[in-house]
């Protein structure tokens, strides 16, 4: 007995990966969320790419041609040709030229004024020819969209094998449902786990870079102290020289004061003493 098991679903990153390593190739299948996630980058990039002039479109362009592989591959994998698309493209191109050609005939025929030649343009539509093939573009182009939109055929098709289901035997296929419960169940504690890691490095970071910017503060703070202090005692080494200095010169004007009246002194001492001499020397005569 054999078992379908179904392949977990694409994420966006994974359906990237998948599609950039199969650029050109046509052949081989695709599943639904590889092509459609695809089909969104592709929507988003083109939105952005044509705000840019010229070189934005051709850019836009290009990727648009990049997505017809892959469109081949997710209608193999729904178990239709890929010439459904090169049909939609063929009819789709033949009947832009039809329509082009009609509208070109009418602006350059023999219109008097705009409201003519805006009718004429319309009547173009008209054409049988471009009406038909337009039709028959719009029902193709659904039927491709159901296409696109069908799920995996089970199994290997005249394309490959499938990318979504894989035929197992029961045993192999329990194990395995095992083995991706039990795997899934790891993933998650590891997801959880990762999420707490990066939770407490974030929070890790912020206290970091809290004490930080608290150390530098302080340091700034303690800068500040020390230029305060060096000021001050600056300014008190000024005041006791300035003290100092005049001390010196009050000292210095007290023993100029002092040596000049002991001089004064010794001076009317010595004269007092002349005077005695000279009455001692005039008595003894």
């Amino acid at each position: 007995m054999s078992k379908v098991i179904e392949k977990p679903q694409l994420s966006f990153s994974e359906a990237l990966r998948e599609a950039r390593g199969k650029l050109l190739q046509f052949n081989g299948r695709s599943r639904r969320s590889e092509f459609w996630w695809c089909a969104l980058a592709l929507l988003i990039a083109n939105f952005i790419l044509n705000l840019i002039p010229l070189i934005g479109g051709l850019v836009a362009l290009v990727l648009s041609l990049l997505m017809i592989p892959l469109a081949f591959r997710r209608l193999h994998d729904s178990g239709h040709s890929g010439w459904w698309l090169g049909a939609y493209m063929i009819i789709g191109f033949f009947y832009m030229c039809l329509l082009g050609s009609a509208i070109f005939s009418v602006v350059t025929g023999d219109a008097s004024d705009t409201t003519e030649l805006l009718q004429s343009v319309i009547s173009s539509f008209g054409n049988p020819l471009v009406l038909i093939t337009g039709f028959v573009n719009f029902i193709l182009g659904i039927i491709i969209l159901v296409f696109l939109l069908q799920d995996s055929k089970f199994g290997p098709n005249k394309y490959g094998e499938s990318p979504k289901y894989v035929t197992v035997d029961d045993q192999a296929a329990g194990a395995k449902a095992e083995q991706s419960d039990f795997d899934k169940g790891i993933e998650k504690v590891g997801d959880t786990i990762d999420n707490i890691a990066e939770a407490a490095q974030d929070k890790a970071e912020d206290l970091a870079g809290k004490a930080k910017e608290s150390a530098s503060d302080l340091v700034d703070k303690a800068k500040d102290v020390a230029e305060k202090a060096k000021d001050s005692a600056g300014d008190f080494v000024e005041k006791a020289k300035d003290s100092a200095e005049n001390l010196v010169d009050k000292a210095k004007d007290a023993a100029e004061n002092v040596a000049d009246k002991a001089k004064d002194a010794a001076e009317n001492v010595a004269d007092k003493a002349k005077d005695l001499t000279e009455k001692a020397k005039d008595a003894i005569d």
